[in-house]
């Protein structure tokens, strides 16, 4: 059996490979058809290369029933516009190449399955038979076409996430991290069903337009920073250039009792981090929802520009994990549910704790809190002077005074485009 392209055969081994790669991120059950059924491990693994490469070749007929089938839904496919759309997202892009290859196995194979359960109960108990059988009966129904390209419009709406996602945490130097890739995927299949996530990230994405792609980054001197500057002079010994160690005694001492050493001086990131805080109570259901964290989004896209640290914790009547992991960051903002109630005073508490107990006073004096809340706030003024910390307050759709009398700055939410790129003015001077 052989696959329809001629620039890149199943007698490849970076192709066998290619095709090993796509059954990994397969779920166990779908695993178990994609090994038994060569067919659909040669249209995923093509489709893999016919997105990478930036000259894919067919065939001009292949022996094989299926594959004929699927050689000619290909042949047309390539010529359509659908076809070089997608070819910008994975040209020489092997997560968005696989990415598609993945929807792809994952659309047919749920067709194959559809199919056998309405013949048999327990399809994988003659698993081989059964899929031997389907594919007949989709040749002979003339069905493939079909399923193609339901399968084609299914993974391109997957790559598309994926890329979307992928660009939230930080791009392609993301996925370098083992696992990364596997919780793109969950994340873009998610956002196949769930509207919320897709306008929450249609709406961070028009608010990354308003932040510079190159920021000024504030940096001071320091002896730990980043970057060399240059050199200066220290009477501390112990930061002393190694050549300056073995100097003649004389001019050692003369050194030391006068101007000093030669040291090494390097600037690091002067600029604080971003602390957030966002209501998710049951009041927040919707467009409030949404508003919050696509600005919640744009600023960790600001953060990463700026390279400051960013920390995120959601809350209601309690105040949940504090987030930092831009993986954990951007599943938290995109999937966590609405619900609960609101207790702004605990919500506050907890950031001032961190503050302290932490370590966070190190890296940032300033709190963001996003809420609709219209509960009495106490007086926490004295905690936030003694983590010498600001508050930045956005009231959604509502008044709270008590809250505005806490606040450094306190303003009502404009639940619009405008309205995110005001917030992110206030909070990049902060």
């Amino acid at each position: 059996m052989k696959n329809n392209l001629i620039n890149v055969t199943n007698d490849d081994f970076i192709y066998q490979l290619i095709a090993q790669r796509i059954e990994g991120y397969l779920p166990k059950d779908l695993q178990q058809v994609y090994r038994v059924c060569e067919q659909i491990q040669l249209i995923a693994t093509d489709c893999y290369f016919l997105h990478y490469s930036l000259y894919p070749f067919l065939r001009s007929k292949n022996e094989d029933d299926v594959l004929e089938e699927a050689r000619r839904f290909l042949q047309d496919y390539i010529t359509s516009e659908r076809y070089q759309k997608i070819k910008m997202l994975t040209t020489l892009d092997d997560e968005m190449s696989l990415a598609y290859s993945i929807a792809l196995a994952k659309a047919v194979i749920g067709k194959v399955l559809g199919l056998i359960r309405l013949e048999h109960e327990n399809p994988f108990e003659n698993l081989k038979t059964y899929v031997v059988w389907a594919m007949r009966a989709m040749v002979e129904g003339g069905e493939i076409p079909a399923i193609l390209e339901y399968a084609t419009e299914y993974a391109e709406e997957m790559v598309k996430n994926a890329n979307d996602v992928r660009e939230l945490i930080g791009g392609k130097r993301a996925g370098k991290e083992e696992g990364t890739f596997k919780k793109v995927l969950d994340l873009a299949e998610h956002m196949l069903y769930v509207k919320f996530m897709r306008d929450i990230v249609s709406f961070s994405k028009k608010l990354f337009s308003h932040i510079p792609k190159a920021t000024y980054i504030l940096k001071k001197r320091g002896r730990f920073g980043e970057e060399l500057s240059g050199y200066s002079l220290t009477k501390r010994i112990d930061r002393a250039l190694v050549r300056e160690l073995a100097l003649p005694e004389e001019l050692f001492l003369e050194k030391f009792s006068g101007e000093g050493f030669l040291t090494k001086e390097k600037l690091s990131i002067a600029e604080g981090a971003y602390y957030i805080l966002v209501d998710k109570s049951g009041s927040m259901i919707g467009e409030k929802t949404v508003w919050a964290r696509s600005v919640a989004l744009a600023i960790y896209r600001m953060a990463s520009v700026k390279r400051r640290r960013y920390f995120l914790r959601f809350f209601d009547k309690k105040t949940h994990h504090l987030l930092s992991d831009p993986h954990e960051v951007v599943d938290a903002i995109l999937k966590v549910k609405s619900n609960g109630g609101t207790d702004i005073t605990n919500a506050l508490r907890t950031a001032v704790k961190d503050l302290v107990e932490r370590g966070l006073s190190d890296l940032t004096n300033t709190i963001v809190i996003i809420t609709d809340g219209e509960d009495v706030v106490e007086d926490l003024s004295k905690d936030l002077k003694k983590a010498n910390a600001n508050l930045i307050s956005v009231m959604i759709q509502g008044e709270n005074e008590t809250l505005k009398d806490l606040s450094d700055c306190y303003m009502r939410a404009e639940l619009s485009e405008a309205g995110g790129v005001k917030l992110l003015k206030i909070v990049e001077a902060s």
